[in-house]
């Protein structure tokens, strides 16, 4: 079983200009894995959603799919901007940290709402290759009669 020991980012910018395409950040997950994992070379994948959040933020539900894996947030006080998403491939190896870089488009304002600052927050979650998956069906229709 592997563990996510923390989360963090690197390289935000201090101002964040109306209009500007890409904002370069680096995220940092320090994570640690089990003796057996490490020995296994167990397979991972590691889902990383950052999000400008509004107030408290959004109830993670994850449906895990190792590398088809679903998350929606069920939201409370107000609806979160879901900024980027990235996932990455990992096999469990005796290296905790990992460094994503990603692309997010920070300058470009939503418009329902104004806004003055941004305050980003990162969830990730680690789903294995060996472990429970989950998956919605496709929707469908039958026609009721009467």
């Amino acid at each position: 079983m592997a563990k996510i020991k923390s989360v963090s980012l690197k390289s935000i910018p201090e101002s964040i200009h109306v209009g500007d395409n890409v904002s370069d950040i680096t995220i940092l997950t320090n994570l640690e894995f089990h003796p057996l994992d490490i020995s296994l070379q167990m397979e991972y994948m590691l889902y990383l959603f950052v999000y400008d959040v509004h107030g408290k933020p959004d109830v993670p539900i994850i449906l895990s799919n190792w590398d088809d894996s679903v998350f929606m947030g069920m939201q409370l006080d107000g609806k979160d901007d879901l900024l980027g998403r990235k996932v990455v491939s990992i096999v469990a190896n005796s290296n905790p940290l990992i460094e994503t870089p990603i692309a997010l488009k920070l300058g470009n304002l939503n418009d329902s709402h104004s806004c003055y600052k941004r305050k980003l927050e990162v969830f990730a979650t680690l789903i294995p290759a060996i472990g429970k998956a989950s998956k919605w069906s496709e929707p469908f229709e039958a026609s009721i009669v009467f």
